[in-house]
């Protein structure tokens, strides 16, 4: 499991939009693997297996916490998200690119969850609409539609615009 961590990690704070979600996530899963090592060794392909358990964990627990009156209290900084971003960048260009990055993430994080979670799966992490409708049980059709309600959402939150001089205005601006 070692070599997939890092990777379910990224994915679980993607999904949650917190480091200690996305912590709790992950080890969740693992717990679970514990508990019934068979299934691990049964898989001749692990990674979308993963895929699959840890969405569907994220979305068994995002329906918990909507039915429970309180949520997240205390979001993360958006700062710790950049804390290692721009190795190698000029300090202009690196300006600008963790505009654009805060600009999206702001707008990804306003989106509902589970729209979230199909836009990292297809648009950030590059996995198929086909791949998707296998690992998760849905009909493509369906994916299709949700896919295309989640990028309006984020289109949204971006104001329609151009995400990019939206981003030279924020950096002008800061």
């Amino acid at each position: 499991m070692r070599p997939h961590l890092e990777w379910l990690y990224r994915l679980a704070y993607r999904y949650t939009a917190q480091a200690q979600d996305a912590e709790d996530l992950v080890q969740e899963l693992l717990v679970r693997l514990y508990r019934n090592p068979e299934k691990l060794a049964e898989l001749s392909d692990v990674r979308p297996w993963l895929l699959r358990s840890l969405y569907n964990l994220f979305v068994d627990q995002w329906r918990h916490r909507r039915r429970t009156p309180f949520g997240h209290l205390h979001p993360e900084s958006w700062d710790t998200l950049f804390a290692e971003e721009g190795a190698g960048e000029t300090p202009e260009t690196e300006l600008q690119s963790a505009g654009l990055r805060r600009l999206v993430l702001e707008a990804l994080y306003r989106v509902d969850e589970e729209h979230r979670a199909l836009l990292v799966l297809h648009d950030v992490e590059g996995h198929t609409l086909p791949e998707l409708a296998e690992t998760l049980g849905l009909p493509l059709g369906t994916l299709k539609s949700r896919l295309f309600r989640a990028r309006r959402k984020l289109r949204r939150q971006l104001g329609g615009g151009n995400p990019l001089a939206e981003a030279d205005v924020i950096v002008a601006e800061g």
